[in-house]
């Protein structure tokens, strides 16, 4: 059984959308990245120890510093040449960090992958088949699909206490999702079993960055699916909660009067107001922001900024794509979740 996402591709050749990307691991559309930017606090202490009196920061307990980010193909920097999540732990000292997207992905398969949507499958024969891959018949939910591309995508997890694989296949023809355990097993695996995703798992202490929906944008039930799956992964993170949401970004041809504007305006309206404090905005760069980033408007960038809109400097190429940021435009997104992030004293 599979549940079916139509998303129209927002880039024009969605095969060379993605530049490659050095320390990054690339596979498609997906990248994880874990990067510890190491820090000489402990060397420092020794020379001169710090004195009785602490400050706030100071007596936050211990506490995974994990960023993770979860979400599609602007996590992950499409159009640029880093996930903005690598901009924003290079500012904060000592901090690991994933970054997990998938192109052309909706919300509710990005909740499944962070794991606030449970993920259930049924296999061929009910039972697992040595270290053979088996078909899956049936998931709840394709986590791992994009009507994008082609691309192989896989997950490590669990099922009934056994480690597995579940990957998933593509051609013109349709795809495919198979699971292959990591050691011989033949578990009977009875209908709708629980597949516990690693990662998901792993990140539930994480300071968890959320940036959800872009291309649920255009369809009749946008905002409902996109507060339903903030919702669910928001409540699967381990208490007390640290998260951030960041608003959906507008396209480039999504000018004021239009559906999408209006759309993606009101939907970020009911998240400012739902989030508050824990919301980061998606609206147009200030020139304090843009001096920030030592970037000079255009002409053409101040008639985008004049509707409301990303200025096209800051775009990809929006000659072939509307949607995507340059590396000018994700460090605009990192600095304000840097912001966020140090007022939270996440």
């Amino acid at each position: 059984m599979i549940e079916d996402q139509k998303t129209k591709p927002h880039i024009k050749n969605p095969d060379h959308s993605l530049s490659r990307r050095r320390f990054f691991l690339h596979s498609g559309a997906a990248i994880f990245t874990t990067t510890l930017l190491s820090s000489c606090e402990g060397l420092i202490e020794d020379i001169f120890p710090k004195s009785d009196k602490v400050d706030d920061e100071e007596q936050v307990p211990d506490r995974d510093k994990t960023l993770a980010f979860f979400g599609d193909s602007l996590t992950i920097g499409a159009g640029g040449t880093a996930p903005y999540g690598s901009i924003v732990a290079a500012a904060l000292s000592g901090r690991p960090v994933l970054s997990d997207g998938i192109v052309g992905q909706v919300a509710s398969r990005i909740a499944v992958r962070q794991g606030g949507t449970p993920l259930t499958i049924s296999i061929e024969g009910d039972k697992l088949n040595g270290i053979k891959p088996v078909k899956i018949t049936k998931l709840s939910n394709q986590f791992l699909s994009t009507p994008t591309n082609y691309d192989e995508y896989s997950r490590t997890g669990s099922i009934g206490g056994v480690r597995c694989t579940i990957r998933r296949t593509a051609s013109e023809s349709g795809e495919n999702y198979t699971i292959t355990p990591a050691t011989v097993s033949v578990l009977d695996v009875p209908a709708d079993s629980e597949f516990i995703l690693d990662d998901a798992s792993r990140l539930k202490t994480a300071t968890q960055i959320l940036w959800y929906g872009r291309n649920n944008i255009g369809k009749p039930d946008a905002e409902e699916q996109i507060i339903a799956a903030l919702d669910s992964s928001i409540a699967y993170i381990a208490a007390p909660a640290r998260y951030i949401v960041v608003g959906v970004l507008l396209a480039q041809s999504d000018r004021k009067g239009t559906e999408n504007f209006d759309q993606v305006a009101a939907i970020n309206e009911k998240l400012a107001a739902k989030y508050g404090k824990s919301f980061v905005e998606m609206t147009p760069p200030t020139d304090a922001e843009l001096a920030e980033i030592s970037y000079s408007p255009s002409n053409d960038d101040r008639t985008d900024l004049e509707n409301f809109n990303f200025p096209r400097g800051l775009r990809a190429d929006v000659g072939s794509d509307e949607i995507h940021l340059n590396d000018k435009g994700y460090q605009i997104i990192a600095n304000r979740v840097i912001k966020r992030i140090k007022e939270l004293k996440y």
